[in-house]
């Protein structure tokens, strides 16, 4: 029987359909794949293959176009739907795909938890991939728990701890993740150890994969970023900069890398380098705007919020106000950064009641944030009144020990001393109810307070209350007892009986006296004591050590004797104004000068200014402008003032030094 034309065709574009996709040639399988198709339009495995071999071509966009061009294959082909999705960035239409799934395999679960984890909801995938460690075995554990470690990372940055100890850290991924826990944990430190580990893993890794250094350099990158933003946090700015520098001149091949890099560099700039902070920030905004899938929602809000920051800080406040409306439309919820820059423009623009209602508008968890900088801009325009009160409301809501002594340090500074005693009172109060555990800093501060306004009863009293919390706290003991002995003696001598011996054995007895006397290095040379001229200083403990000779002992140096003045008369008392200069004691008199051209001129010597005048002072005065009447005209005051720009005023009429005539010397013959 002879077998029909297509059939033929069929079969070997089948044949060479299989040979394609075996060599990894996958732009010639699609051709082949399209061409059976054009001969039976309905070969489901024609459109199998066509495609799985869009996605190996990361052709996501015609392989879900081919998807939805058939019921049948849409049903079939779940997971390459779902796929297709994912790497499109439509994360919700792919999970709603995968939760049709009656019955997931583990390539389905694989997939909804990497869903999960870009849409950041990290506890349902924290849960699916305990789930397939637990209940599959094939040789992508390596892979799982290294995601696992990053789900954790993720959840720490959050400020959620979860205790998930790893079987192995052998690998760079894994060494990374854990010091991102740590780094969400506040262990700076320890994140750097591991940073440094995993940076040399990882070149050790690829290089006996047989990476080239542009791949092992562009790989570090990543590494490199996060150590220079856990030597950041820890104050070591300089050596940050240097990470973010290097990275950024190697320009590493994953955009939002640089993005980040430029920020932190940015930050560390401050107010300094302001075109580069200016230059970095621009490039990171188009970036976030060009690759905004590659972004978290928090680094995303963190890059939003320092362009506004830097905005305010150049003093760009239009520019400033749009960039914050924006911010407030992508995230409603509320940022106290964002509320604490705009009440700062506000304030700025002396408008103190917008800027207080600003604040007053921040979430629960920020409110004492923003009630601590409401009430900076309160005392700031002076308004003490209202600063008392508003502090008041806020220790009422969030009870500080800062808060209390602020407080305190109010009342007393306007002289409110008792209102300032009753809030201590009623602290000391609560806290001995509830034993909270800052009592014992509260004791402390409350003692130093009483004993600061001279009340020693009450001082005594708070420390006596700490005393009791800790019987083994001598340096307590000792301060009672000085309080004590300022109003009760027979009770001071009674608490310093408690106070525990001084061991002489071990301490003051066994010191050697002579060695610490030839010792005082810290009073200078002079004052150390020399020892004998043979040897250096010895002590009566020391093993081997020659005698002092009695005789050298016995010598006493000489006085040096002091010089007296030539006609020293000890009968006579000395002249109380000897170390005045001559001019200035009061028996002075000037001599007569030959001269008479010199003869007005001197006695004005000694008077004003070197090199002054009665003539000279008498012009000063004429063109003194403080003495001249209210009634003058402005435009005289005018242009006697100075201006900002550094100009010699009526200097063309003044010759240069060294050009003017000399005067010739009078003659004395006519």
């Amino acid at each position: 029987m002879a077998v029909p034309k297509t059939d033929v065709n069929l079969t070997a574009l089948y044949s060479e359909l299989n040979k394609f996709g075996k060599n990894g040639d996958y732009n010639r399988a699609i051709k082949v794949a399209k061409k059976i198709l054009q001969e039976a339009p309905d070969e489901v495995n024609a459109q199998h293959c066509l495609v799985v071999c869009y996605i190996q071509e990361s052709d996501f966009k015609n392989g879900l176009s081919t998807i939805n061009k058939n019921a049948a294959l849409s049903d079939s082909m779940t997971f390459e739907k779902a796929y297709c999705l994912y790497r499109l960035n439509r994360t919700q239409e792919s999970l709603a795909v995968l939760n049709k799934e009656n019955n997931p395999e583990a390539k389905h679960k694989e997939l909804k938890a990497q869903v999960l984890y870009r849409m950041e909801r990290f506890v349902e995938c924290l849960e699916l991939y305990k789930d397939l460690i637990k209940n599959t075995q094939d040789d992508y554990e390596a892979e799982r728990e290294t995601n696992l470690s990053a789900v954790v990372a993720s959840l720490s940055l959050e400020g959620t701890k979860t205790s998930l100890p790893m079987s192995r850290d052998d690998s760079y991924e894994l060494s990374y993740n854990e010091s991102i826990r740590l780094l969400g944990e506040g262990k700076n430190a320890e994140a750097e150890a591991q940073l440094r580990k995993a940076e040399t893993l990882c070149r050790k890794s690829l290089e006996e994969d047989g990476a080239t250094e542009e791949e092992i350099e562009d790989e570090l990158a990543l590494i490199r970023v996060q150590l220079g933003y856990a030597t950041q946090l820890q104050g070591r700015t300089s050596e940050s900069q240097q990470m973010y520098q290097m990275v950024l001149k190697q320009k590493p091949s994953d955009v939002a890398l640089s993005a980040i890099a430029s920020n932190n560099s940015a930050v560390i700039n401050g107010a300094q380098n302001i075109f580069d902070s200016r230059r970095k920030l621009k490039m990171t905004r188009s970036t976030v705007e060009e690759n905004e899938a590659k972004f978290t929602t928090r680094q995303k809000q963190a890059l939003a919020v320092n362009q506004c920051l830097f905005l305010g800080a150049t003093s760009q406040a239009e520019q400033c106000r749009k960039a914050i409306e924006e911010l407030k439309k992508d995230y409603p919820e509320g940022i106290i950064e964002v509320l604490l820059l705009q009440a700062t423009l506000e304030f700025k623009a002396n408008r103190l009641e917008e800027a207080l209602a600003t604040l007053a508008s921040s979430k629960p968890d920020s409110a004492l944030t923003a009630g601590l900088a409401a009430l900076q801009l309160l005392l700031e325009k002076r308004e003490f009144d209202r600063a008392i009160t508003h502090l008041e409301q806020l220790l009422k809501q969030h009870f500080r020990l800062g808060l209390l002594g602020s407080l305190v340090s109010l009342h007393s500074a306007r002289g409110q001393r008792d209102k300032a005693i009753s809030l201590v009172n009623e602290a000391l109060d609560k806290f001995n109810k509830t034993k909270a555990d800052n009592q014992v800093k509260l004791l402390r501060q409350a003692a130093a307070f009483h004993l600061k306004g001279g009340e020693p009863e009450k001082a005594a009293a708070c420390l006596e209350q700490l005393w009791k919390l800790d019987s083994s706290d001598t340096a307590t003991l000792a301060r009672l007892v000085l309080l004590y002995s300022q109003f009760d003696p027979a009770t001071a001598q009674k608490k310093s009986q408690q106070l525990p011996p001084l061991a002489l054995d071990a301490g003051v007895g066994a010191l050697d006296v002579d060695a610490l006397e030839s010792a005082t290095w810290a009073l200078g040379l002079k004052h150390a004591r020399k020892g004998p001229p043979t040897g250096g200083p010895t002590s009566p403990g020391s093993t081997g050590s020659k005698k002092l000779d009695e005789k050298a002992l016995a010598k006493k140096k000489l006085k040096k004797r002091k010089k007296l003045p030539k006609r020293y008369d000890p009968k006579v008392t000395p002249d109380p104004e000897r170390w005045l200069p001559r001019r200035e004691r009061s028996t002075y008199r000037p001599k007569k000068q030959r001269d008479r051209r010199y003869r007005d001129a001197r006695p004005d010597v000694g008077k004003g200014t070197q090199g002054s005048s009665a003539a000279m002072q008498e012009a000063e005065n004429k063109f003194d402008m403080s003495n001249v009447k209210a009634s003058a005209k402005p435009a005289a005051a005018a242009a006697s003032s100075p201006t900002t720009k550094s100009i010699p005023a009526a200097t063309s009429q003044r010759s240069k030094p060294g050009q003017g005539q000399k005067k010739k010397k009078r003659s004395g013959k006519f």
